[in-house]
């Protein structure tokens, strides 16, 4: 009897996880329906803006290389301590240090790192909270002149765009490993809009993220019913 009663309120529990993460998703998608009227007037816009060179509102620099150290005190970042949508892996640690004369090659909050080797072309914001970060080789680094003028989130997000990836993608060369150099992501155009809309963008794109995230934790939950369904199944079946 208690067993029974154990398992019911696994299986209650599990159904009500589902129940409160669909009210979320609800929730996250009225405030989607919010801002697509914004993203509607921004995409008009966006259309008659201008296009600005990448090399003209920032600095690009490659990554650099350095070795291993027995008493690391930097995180030396390499593209497979990302996922395949530019997010820090947690299991990143220091692995190497950095003198006085390479001091510059630090990552500072504001900068970008954009793949630049293989296929992904994915950017992400220099992952500063690991504590001092130099990026390798494989990485071009994007520095904005002024962050006042062009929003790092909002960079990064048209960057990661699905159609300025293909077009990243496309001028990459190398017949073995494609990479993508420094003078071609200098002359790479993208719109400059205000900062209002600059702001709109990095909403939705959160907004975005936030609903991928509750899309995989409901798969999980359905997952756990599933096999707890099927092992309460096999297990009546002997």
């Amino acid at each position: 009897m208690n067993r029974s009663l154990g398992i019911n309120s696994h299986y209650e529990f599990y159904t009500t996880s589902i129940y409160i993460v669909g009210d979320v998703l609800i929730f996250f998608f009225c405030k989607l329906l919010i801002f697509q009227k914004e993203v509607d007037i921004f995409v008009a816009r966006l259309l008659n803006k201008k296009m600005i060179k990448l090399g003209n509102i920032a600095t690009i620099q490659t990554g650099v290389y350095l070795k291993s150290s027995p008493s690391p005190d930097t995180c030396y970042l390499q593209v497979n301590d990302f996922d395949e949508e530019g997010n820090i892996r947690s299991t990143v640690r220091p692995t190497t240090t950095i003198n006085h004369k390479a001091a510059h090659h630090l990552l500072t909050a504001n900068d970008l790192l954009l793949a630049a080797k293989g296929g992904k072309n994915f950017c992400t914001i220099a992952p500063t909270q690991f504590g001092p970060c130099v990026a390798s080789p494989s990485f071009l680094i994007i520095r904005i002149n002024d962050p006042s003028r062009v929003l790092p989130e909002y960079l990064c997000g048209f960057l990661n765009l699905p159609s300025t990836r293909q077009l990243l993608t496309a001028q990459a060369q190398g017949s073995a490993i494609t990479s993508l150099s420094k003078a071609d992501l200098e002359e790479f155009e993208i719109p400059l809009p205000p900062l209002e809309r600059q702001q709109a963008c990095i909403a939705l794109t959160r907004l975005h993220h936030r609903e991928q995230a509750l899309y995989k934790a409901i798969a999980e939950r359905r997952r756990q019913i599933t096999d707890y369904k099927l092992t309460k199944i096999y297990k009546d079946e002997r």
